[in-house]
């Protein structure tokens, strides 16, 4: 089978409700997509997690979205970072194990150390830097290994999903609806990957029930939801 690889935070991981990897698997049933993706993770988080796959990613396709420059990703060496990490109010969940390691992708923390980090040590400039170079980086690691690749980014999603076209149905959650990852993926993503054909009834059977349904951030059922909604 087939595999794409996709990478992304959380405008990537379905976590309140199916995003744009989510979909593609409804869209490409013989293919599997290999998701890796958190909530505000940041580069270093995902190209950290890309690298131990390079092997297996070799001659596969690729859609890379990179975050914001600004993420923080911490690996957890100490109890002071991880007593820091807990307290957290808001991402304290946002833990991750990644084989013998422990990852706190901090997001937008308000931590006093996260905003110090931020403020003091690596500022604007050094994390647009650094961004550019992993991204530098990215692009010619998957031409090394032959992928065929899609670069895409959270900044120009959330740009397209603040078109007019979608003011009804964006929805207020800080990731766009169901809706308006569907249209991002036909619009954006897949036309750049000309050898990946979607079968145009199956897209179109998706877009309806997409479309139609009313959409709940967190809904306890959405799981359910999506894997009737996406078998066809």
């Amino acid at each position: 089978m087939n595999k794409i690889y996709t990478f992304g935070d959380g405008f990537a991981t379905g976590h309140i409700w199916p995003e744009w990897p989510q979909i593609l698997q409804a869209l490409l049933p013989d293919y599997k997509v290999i998701n890796t993706s958190a909530v505000g993770a940041g580069a270093e988080w995902l190209v950290h997690n890309m690298i131990p796959q390079l092997t297996d990613m070799a001659n596969s396709t690729v859609i890379f979205q990179w975050p914001v420059a600004t993420r923080f990703d911490k690996l957890i060496e100490d109890s002071t970072w991880q007593e820091i990490a807990d307290k957290d109010p808001v991402y304290a969940f946002n833990q991750h194990k990644f084989k013998n390691e422990l990852w706190w992708v901090s997001s937008a923390s308000e931590q006093k150390e996260v905003l110090d980090y931020h403020n003091r040590f690596v500022q604007k400039a050094q994390h647009n830097t650094r961004w550019h170079d992993y991204k530098i980086l990215v692009k010619h690691t998957l031409e090394n290994i032959k992928c065929t690749y899609v670069i895409i980014s959270t900044v120009e999603q959330e740009k397209f999903s603040r078109d007019v076209a979608f003011a009804q149905v964006r929805l207020n959650e800080v990731q766009p609806s169901p809706v308006v990852h569907f249209r991002y993926l036909l619009d954006i993503v897949l036309p750049q990957l000309d050898k990946v054909l979607v079968d145009e009834h199956r897209a179109l059977v998706l877009q309806t029930r997409i479309s139609s349904h009313f959409w709940k951030a967190y809904d306890p059922d959405r799981d359910k939801i999506w894997k009737k909604m996406s078998t066809l």
